[in-house]
């Protein structure tokens, strides 16, 4: 008996169905799994990773990283285990939808086979470019009327501690006015600016990438500082943000014995990273309770050895930018990832940073918004130093030129710090909180008075800033123009 044409049709669709889904499944596992060799034939991962003289040294290592079994979330997930997580403070708060809800292994099996194609077919290779990158030099991306500015008082801090470090100043297109560039350029001898539009980049910056906390506000800027790393003509470039002043000569940092150790120096911010984060199993990484998120006001890397490294950080924050914004918060947890990913140590201070800021006036009473603290004073990487390197102003921005004004009658904004009681124990949690302060204890404040952004070092007490850094601090950033908002003259 025949089978009518619908029945013959419908079959043959069922047929084609399960051909399709069986062929699919085929090519989806030949992508997203690693072909596996005879275990004798497999590169090995090494633990001294970061002790490879060159970047293309690495290549071999890159190989058995990529080849090793991929971890999926709960695995990842079990390597922190704090008691009660409500007492860790977390970049991402917990209402983010992969804090709530896993990603699944699907997604972050894709997502790590992503980044080894990456690795295995994008790399732009070392050995022809080796030759455009010699000697150290701190590599500073602005560009804007406000930043330069703030560039202007690192250079005068430079001065004054006897630097004569090169500098290189980084910004995008027409974004710098003739005058600034101008202004600047008779500043500092050793100094050259490089336009990250400019064509002939060994390296391009991609398009705007979207803030995951804030719908509709692009973050231009966080896909500039990697690309500002790899064009740099520094083969050990430190990368310096525009409101971070220096208060040692850089140059004594490619001297410290961790440098000299790890090739790299990443410095800590105040939060961690949460166990749910998709990160760590992209990048094959256990979570770590040990390890603060990086805050990349200061970044210090030998090119000549992590040239690769700085290219996954790259294309984790421009090409892939859009995807790793909803859980790295821009830049800055894109160069650890990226070591992470490629199973590379990286240095670190031996203390962790202290917050530096003002104390409401004494006849204020004793609450803890007293205190506001407005930069992160960050440490030489080596134990036996540990003296303050940078003091990086993040928040100071958000200060009301008439509260500034009023607490230089105070002594200046660089009054007290909060240092951790246990700030060389990496694992050590305490509780910190950036909020909004509204300057109440100021009992004459204007009109108008706007609200500046604090951080807060809970149940630490405040102790005058010259006992961490001898002589202070305030001096220095007056003499360097750090109040320019004020307009005051400054040479």
């Amino acid at each position: 008996m025949a089978i009518p044409f619908s029945n013959r049709y419908t079959k043959l669709a069922a047929a084609s169905v399960v051909a399709f889904i069986l062929y699919y499944l085929a090519i989806s596992n030949s992508l997203l799994e690693t072909p596996r060799v005879p275990f004798q034939d497999l590169p090995a991962i090494r633990d001294d990773a970061h002790r490879l003289p060159t970047a293309d040294d690495f290549l071999p290592h890159f190989e058995a990283v990529m080849r090793a079994p991929g971890l999926t979330i709960a695995q990842a997930k079990a390597g922190c285990n704090w008691p009660d997580e409500g007492e860790v403070n977390f970049q991402f708060g917990p209402d983010f939808d992969w804090a709530r809800e896993d990603r699944g292994d699907w997604e972050l099996r894709r997502r790590r086979n992503q980044w080894h194609r990456f690795m295995r077919d994008g790399l732009i290779p070392y050995a022809p470019h080796a030759d455009r990158f010699h000697g150290r030099g701190v590599v500073i991306v602005a560009g804007d009327s406000e930043s330069m500015k703030r560039v202007r008082v690192v250079l005068r801090a430079l001065k004054r501690l006897g630097s004569k470090v090169a500098v290189e100043l980084h910004y995008w297109g027409d974004e710098l006015a003739q005058s600034d560039r101008d202004d600047i350029q008779d500043m500092w001898d050793d100094l050259r600016f490089c336009d990250l539009s400019a064509p002939d980049n060994l390296f391009r910056a991609s398009s705007l990438i979207e803030s995951p906390k804030v719908p509709n506000l692009f973050l231009p800027n966080y896909s500039f500082k990697t690309t500002a790393m790899m064009n740099s003509r520094f083969a050990e470039p430190l990368l310096l943000d525009s409101d971070n002043v220096p208060v040692i000569p850089p140059e004594e940092l490619w001297n410290s014995e961790t440098y000299k150790e790890y090739g790299s120096v990443f410095w800590p911010d105040i939060a961690r990273t949460r166990p749910q984060n998709p990160a760590w199993p992209i990048t094959n990484t256990a979570c770590r309770m040990d390890e603060w998120e990086q805050e990349s006001g200061q970044l210090l890397v030998d090119k000549t050895r992590f040239y690769y490294h700085l290219q996954l950080a790259a294309w984790f924050n421009n090409e892939q930018g859009s995807y790793y914004a909803g859980f790295l918060l821009g830049d800055k947890d894109t160069f650890r990832f990226a070591w992470h990913a490629l199973k590379t140590q990286y240095g670190r201070p031996s203390r962790w940073l202290a917050s530096v800021g003002t104390l409401a006036p004494e006849a204020y009473d004793k609450r803890e918004n007293q205190y506001c603290g407005h930069s992160f004073a960050q440490h030489h990487p080596d134990h036996a130093d540990g003296r303050v390197a940078f003091m990086h102003g993040g928040l100071l921005k958000t200060m009301d030129p008439k509260v500034m004004t009023w607490q230089r009658t105070r002594g200046g904004v660089y009054q007290v710090y909060k240092r951790a009681p246990q700030d060389e124990n990496k694992e050590y949690n305490m509780e910190v909180t950036i909020d909004i302060d509204g300057v109440d204890y100021w009992e004459d404040k204007p009109e108008g008075t706007k609200a500046q952004w604090c951080t807060r070092f809970r149940d630490v007490t405040a102790r005058p800033l010259d006992e961490m850094i001898p002589g202070g601090f305030e001096q220095m950033f007056e003499d360097a123009g750090g109040y320019w908002m004020l307009n005051l003259t400054h040479h």
